[in-house]
This record gives C-alpha cells, structure tokens and sequence, in this order.
C-alpha cells in the first residue's frame, strides 16, 4: 500500500486508518444528534448530565428544537 507522506512506520499504520469506517444513512435528525452528543461526552459525564438537564428543562417548557440545539451548543462549547 503506498501513501504519499508517510514514513516507513506508517507503513505499517496505513491498513488500519481504513478499519475505522463507520458509515450510516442519517435518516432522523434528532438520532443523529444523540449519536454525536453521546460519542463527544462519553469521557466528560459533567457535560451530560447538564445536556441532561437542559433537555428536560426545554421538554418541560415545549423550546423550539434550534433553540434547544444552540443550547447544547453553548453548553458544550463552554465547557471545553
């Protein structure tokens, strides 16, 4: 297998780099971003249990699905 750019340890590398394919139809939006938040917060479980509570708190107050998003998003971004 030849790349361009690569030393002769990545050589060795390069196979793995095409194991990792995980590739899904999106089919509902809203899966698509449970998928992605839990993937992100899965080391940080600080930073899912306040998207938790932000997204009890906006099912509880019927919020527009942008504006719970942009939530999520602040939360997230805040905390890095």
């Amino acid at each position: 297998m030849k790349h361009n750019r690569t030393n002769a340890y990545a050589n060795q590398v390069a196979p793995l780099r095409e194991a990792n394919t995980n590739r899904q139809f999106i089919l509902d939006p809203h899966v698509t971003t449970s998928y992605y938040t839990s993937f992100l917060t899965k080391i940080d479980k600080s930073i899912t249990n306040e998207f938790q509570t932000i997204i009890n708190k906006c099912e509880d107050e019927n919020i527009d699905a942008n504006v719970k998003i942009r939530k999520l998003c602040n939360v997230f971004l805040n905390a890095q």
